[in-house]
């Protein structure tokens, strides 16, 4: 299990508290938690969530969970890690509306309405309905499988059974397919280009020229004196990128 905390913008820690809520599992011994703080990732992951999944394939755990940070729309750089992408929703909090808006949804292998139970399980069910309706209106990601729509309760333990079951499903359905191995090329693919942005990233706030020239130009955005578009030109052009310049074309999947 793969937990994912949101870190402070202002101080940057990280309460890691995920463990405390898996009161049964922390202590089963065929199991293995660890929080990670998010940092300044987005995307509802860790900058080296790709590589703590292959060590724990490694050392030889077959199933593994990564537990983002939820926040919403932003949360899809994990559809590029994993091989089932499970959504969960609220019912009754809002969720609704960003649920039914494309982004998270549209590339979710399964939805599931959690807290279905007491006063709220009517409303987990007319949620449920609402992310039906709103997946009709969808292009599957894949012409194999079609994402269902189901409702559950951690505290009721009721429903879970479902979802392993449709996870099972999805997996066999699409090995058979070979669409399973194409996802997991893709995969490799995207990992490859954000390995490149991150390094390229690393590389641009290590330049001594962009360095030299930072503090004097992120002071001058803060006072207003330059614009945000002339200083990101400015550092730009000390890393040696000329302003205004296109990006070589680089090669799509199967060129």
């Amino acid at each position: 299990m793969l937990a994912v905390d949101p870190s402070s913008q202002r101080t940057g820690g990280s309460i890691l508290g995920d463990k405390t809520r898996m009161e049964r599992l922390a202590v089963d011994p065929a199991a293995f938690i660890r929080p990670s703080p998010a940092g300044g990732t987005l995307g509802g992951v860790t900058r080296t969530t790709r590589e703590a999944m292959l060590l724990c394939e490694a050392a030889g755990f077959d199933v593994i969970v990564v537990e983002t940070v939820g926040v919403g729309q932003s949360e899809t750089i994990v559809s590029d890690m994993v091989d089932f992408f499970l959504v969960l929703m609220l019912a009754g909090a809002g969720d609704e509306l960003q649920g039914i808006k494309k982004g998270v949804l549209e590339l979710a292998d399964m939805v599931a309405v959690n807290k279905a139970d007491g006063d709220n399980a009517l409303r987990a069910e007319s949620a449920a309905a609402d992310y039906r309706h709103a997946l009709h209106l969808m292009a599957p990601a894949t012409p194999s499988w079609s994402p269902p729509v189901t409702t559950c309760s951690a505290l009721a333990d009721t429903g879970l059974d479902n979802i392993w079951e449709q996870i099972v499903t999805h997996r066999d359905k699409l090995t058979a397919t070979g669409e399973l191995a194409a996802r997991r090329r893709r995969q490799q693919v995207t990992w490859m280009w954000s390995m490149v942005t991150e390094r390229l990233m690393d590389a641009f706030r290590a330049a001594p020229e962009v360095a030299h020239a930072l503090a004097s130009i992120e002071m001058a955005v803060a006072e207003g004196s330059l614009a945000a578009s002339a200083a990101a030109d400015r550092l730009l052009d000390s890393f040696g990128i000329e302003a205004g310049s296109h990006p070589p074309k680089f090669p799509s999947e199967g060129e």
